[in-house]
């Protein structure tokens, strides 16, 4: 097993304990003071549709393609996300794997970059 395979195990091993530890305590739509971004975005949507089926070009697509990242980046920033409590040592053994893992991976990296440079 090379440095970045064991690397990217443990890289895989320490973020999948950290997303244990998430709670989550709401989900919607971001909401920018007041106004919420939903009905605009859902409206941006639709439109960017019915403009890929009356003329679908690479303009028509590349507005409905940036309308559905701005709906999934809109739920994604209007979600809440907590850690739960948890102990030092619980805290350690979730951000050492995921350090060491990432320094594998850039050393398997640099070491594979050399290779071919010589």
């Amino acid at each position: 097993m090379t440095k970045r395979t064991f690397g990217g195990v443990l890289v895989v091993i320490g973020l999948f304990m950290l997303f244990k530890m998430a709670r989550i305590s709401s989900f919607g739509f971001f909401r920018f003071g007041s106004v919420n971004t939903s009905a605009i975005i859902l409206i941006l949507l639709i439109l960017s549709g019915i403009a890929v089926v009356v003329n679908k070009n690479r303009f028509t697509m590349g507005c409905l393609i940036s309308s559905l990242c701005l709906l999934v980046l809109s739920l994604v920033l209007g979600t809440e996300i907590y850690f739960a409590y948890t102990s030092l040592v619980n805290l350690l053994l979730v951000f050492v794997p995921i350090i060491i893992g990432t320094g594998l991976i850039i050393k398997g990296s640099l070491e594979r970059r050399k290779k071919f440079e010589d």
